[in-house]
Parts: structure tokens; sequence; C-alpha cells
């Protein structure tokens, strides 16, 4: 093959390998945004889910913390372990010495807790109510239990 003939097959195939067109161009473009708006739908999603988490969680140690500090009070002298008159009112509204609203400066937060006779003498049944505002999926966390006069 003479050199003439090589340099002609040379640019014919310069000539054919000039990059992308316009449409490939468009198409891929296309498919990548597709692809980015998926993962950001997604990473909405579970922030929400995340902020959801956090605040359920936040209501379960209020509740917790509540109880642990009931389990601390003196029956007798406790106007906190009074027994309410109705279970029902006091875990709806803010009845004196058995609410509190935004704890730890938290707003949108409000912890209701009733108090009945418990089965036995030395005992009380206390149900705690969190009502959480914060939170976007569950904003009610009721928890019960009894405790002892030690």
């Amino acid at each position: 093959m003479s050199q003439r003939a090589a340099r002609s097959v040379c640019r014919k195939a310069m000539r054919q390998d000039q990059g992308f067109t316009l449409v490939e161009v468009m198409i891929c473009t296309l498919i990548l945004t597709t692809g980015l708006i998926a993962i950001a739908a997604m990473l909405a999603f579970t922030v929400q889910q995340s902020i959801g988490a956090r605040e359920a969680a936040r209501s379960m140690r209020l509740a917790q913390a509540r109880i642990d500090e009931l389990m601390k009070a003196d029956f007798a002298t406790s106007p906190q372990l009074s027994i309410c008159g109705s279970i029902n009112t006091c875990l709806t509204t803010n009845v004196a010495n058995h609410f509190e609203a935004s704890p730890d400066g938290l707003n949108g937060i409000t912890v209701r807790w009733a108090v009945a006779a418990g089965p036995a003498a030395d005992t009380r049944v206390v149900s705690i109510r969190v009502v959480n505002l914060r939170a976007q999926q569950q904003r009610e966390l009721n928890l019960a239990t009894i405790i002892r006069d030690w």
C-alpha cells in the first residue's frame, strides 16, 4: 500500500470518529436528569422519616423521664401523684399538677399524665400521654405503667 493510500484511509477514519451527536447528548442529559430527580425525591423522603423517628424517640424519652420522676415521688405528699377524677380529662386537658408544657424548652410538646388507684394499696396506675406537634407522623404517644410506693 502506498503512502498516499494510507493517508486516505487515516483521514476517512478521523472523519467518522468526530464525537457525539446532539441527539445522543440530549438523550444522555434526559436520562441523567431523571435519575437525579429520583435521587432528590428519595433524599427528601429519607430526611422526613429521620425527623419523624427523632421526634418519636424524643416523645418516648420524655414519657420515660416523667415515669422515672413519678416513681421517685411520695404518694402521700406529692401533688403530681394525686388521683385524677377522670383519666380521660387528665390526658386530654391541662389539669393542674398533671401536665408539663414545653419540657426542656421544646415548643409544641405537652406531657400529660393521669393517676388512678392501683390493684394494691401501695400502688398507682400512671398513664402518660405526650402530644408532640413537631412530629410529622406519630403526634401522640401513650404509655401506662404501675408504680409502687416504697
